[in-house]
């Protein structure tokens, strides 16, 4: 870092260097100017004809006074912007005496300089004449070390003042990093910016959600009477409405002003000025700052320009702190999410059931961390019971539909072969406790290992596909979705399976599958990869469905769960004997 050469006027206000510059010529008749460390002349000449004038006002005070001054002190009061903070006091008998001389001393003079007897009056009042000057030089220069300590008291109170804004602004600017409360952070805007400005009161108004009406948020030293005098809105107060446009609004006495909507319950109050700064965090209008005063008050340049600070910075503090309280509670739903995902996941199947000759192999895989699909498979002596369904939306309500559904499913499954009677009593519970655009699609059936025969209801699902020898056979014998229609009668198909047989069952986020370019994947890619490994066993085809579907999608999201359950008589077991 390169050091800067430091210069006179950095440190000393240039005012009160050209003020100490005419009093030293004033006194001492010299022509004198100030320089900085480069011999830059800082000062301006010095006004002789003020300093005349500056002379003759003098010496007319110490004439008026002159009587008194045998007596009094003289008084040289120590003012800064208006406010007395002292005096200078000279003893009166002292002024007085600046070069008085007796009688006697002035007889010996004029005999000393041989002044002829016709010339010594002039002589005399030349002596007193002199004496007058010389107290108006000594005044004169006290009054100059009384401006001095003024301006010197001024800055330092300038200083000070900065110091504590800068304080305040810092305060603000840490609540960023630091307290994240948002009543905290209203409360500590106002009073410090309440104190900061040497106010009365102070309040912050924040936009309702609505946006129509200002509500008071946090306040300083307001009574509870004058808060409740009746409601601000936005678009009727001339004061708010222009300070939410990024102008700092002044207003020299609230009983007069007609822009003020209650100046009856202002006086009351005891407040006389206000100045109104608007709150907006990038663009956005949050709310309105307001500083009161007790009594009428001129509001300068530099405090509307503190208080526009403090409102830029409250408002990003505010935005802050909302943002926070946002992040937190979204991160409670989000646990309850991973809650409800993980008992989601529990309801889905781990393993897949040994129960030759059908290889059995199923995938659930939700869009986002709930979904409304799910797929289960019931064991029963020698048969197995296998439902995928398909819940209407996504997110929370679709999770919850779906545990609805599985679970009526699985307390009516006590007949196996009543598929049509199972998914009746489904249907009828679902449309009893859901509204009208909740329902789902099902696909239910029983596969019995004796007998090789699956009976299956399709409730408005997507048709199961049964591959069998290159040819692909739809199962969609059943009814319409569950939950509609309370009294829809269902019916049931029967299939006796051979071996070799394939039977895909899925959810229609299969199909409706999306790539970029906005084209479906289809049924016909999935006919295509089930013949690519109709060889294979159930996993390998399920994994190489998924895969082109996988493919096919490529970096697009997917937009809905994918559901898939394979289902292969084994040529090897069957041939054995282990089924029959």
């Amino acid at each position: 870092m390169v050091a800067t050469q430091a210069n006179l006027d950095q440190y000393v206000s240039p005012i009160i260097l050209q003020e100490l510059q005419d009093g030293v010529t004033a006194v001492t008749g010299l022509e004198v100017f100030i320089v900085d460390n480069d011999g830059r002349r800082i000062t301006e000449p010095t006004d002789c004809s003020r300093l005349i004038d500056r002379d003759t006002a003098l010496q007319t005070t110490i004439l008026r006074q002159d009587d008194a001054l045998s007596s009094e002190p003289f008084r040289v009061p120590i003012n800064v912007n208006g406010r007395k903070l002292g005096a200078i006091h000279i003893t009166g008998n002292t002024l007085n005496n600046i070069c008085q001389c007796s009688a006697d001393e002035v007889h010996r003079l004029a005999d000393h300089f041989s002044i002829p007897a016709d010339q010594r009056e002039n002589f005399y009042q030349a002596v007193d004449d002199l004496g007058l000057g010389r107290r108006a030089e000594v005044v004169r220069f006290v009054y100059l070390i009384a401006d001095a300590i003024s301006q010197v008291c001024a800055q330092d109170i300038e200083l000070r003042q900065r110091v504590d804004e800068m304080t305040v602004l810092y305060e603000l600017s840490t609540l960023l990093a630091g307290k994240r409360d948002l009543q905290e952070v209203l409360d500590t805007v106002t009073r410090s910016s309440a104190e900061v400005m040497n106010a009365k009161a102070a309040s912050i108004r924040l936009i309702d959600d609505g946006g129509q009406e200002l509500v008071p948020a946090a306040v300083y030293n307001l009574s509870q009477q004058y808060l409740d005098k009746g409601p601000i809105m936005l678009e009727k107060s001339a004061i708010d409405s222009e300070a939410t446009q990024g102008t700092v609004v002044y207003v020299r006495d609230m009983a007069t002003d007609p822009r003020v909507m209650y100046p009856g319950e202002a006086q009351r109050e005891g407040l006389a000025s206000i100045i109104c700064a608007g709150m907006i965090y990038r663009g956005r209008k949050i709310g309105v700052m307001r500083i009161y005063t007790a009594e009428i008050h001129e509001f300068s340049e530099e405090e509307q320009q503190l208080l526009q600070a403090i409102a830029q910075q409250a408002a990003a503090a505010i935005e802050n702190a909302r943002l926070e309280a946002v992040r937190q509670e979204s991160h409670r739903v989000q646990r309850q999410v991973q809650l409800a995902a993980d008992v989601q996941r529990r309801l889905i199947p781990t393993t897949s059931p040994n129960l030759p000759p059908f290889d059995v192999a199923g995938r659930y895989e939700p869009c986002f961390e709930l979904g409304g699909d799910f797929y289960d498979l019931i064991n029963f002596d020698r048969a197995l019971g296998v439902a995928v369904g398909d819940v209407v939306g996504k997110g929370i309500a679709a999770s919850l539909l779906m545990a609805s559904v599985r679970a009526a499913l699985r307390a009516h499954v006590e007949d196996v072969y009543d598929i049509d009677e199972i998914i009746g009593k489904v249907n009828t519970a679902l449309a009893g406790d859901t509204r009208d655009n909740e329902f789902a699609t099902a696909f239910y059936g029983t596969l019995d290992a004796d007998s090789l025969r699956l009976t299956y209801c399709s409730a408005g699902h997507d048709p199961a596909f049964l591959l069998r020898e290159g040819h692909f056979i739809n199962l969609d014998v059943g009814g319409m979705a569950l939950g509609i229609q309370a009294e829809q009668q269902y019916d049931k198909g029967l299939v006796d399976l051979l071996p070799n047989d394939i039977l895909l069952i899925y959810s229609d986020g299969v199909p409706d599958a999306l790539n970029f370019a906005g084209e479906k994947f289809g049924r016909d890619r999935i006919r295509k990869a089930m013949l690519d490994m109709a060889d294979k066993p159930a996993q390998q085809i399920l994994n190489h469905v998924l895969w082109e579907v996988r493919r096919f999608i490529g970096l697009n999201n997917p937009s809905d769960d994918i559901t898939l359950v394979v289902i292969k008589v084994d040529p090897d077991q069957y041939a054995s004997g282990e089924g029959i």
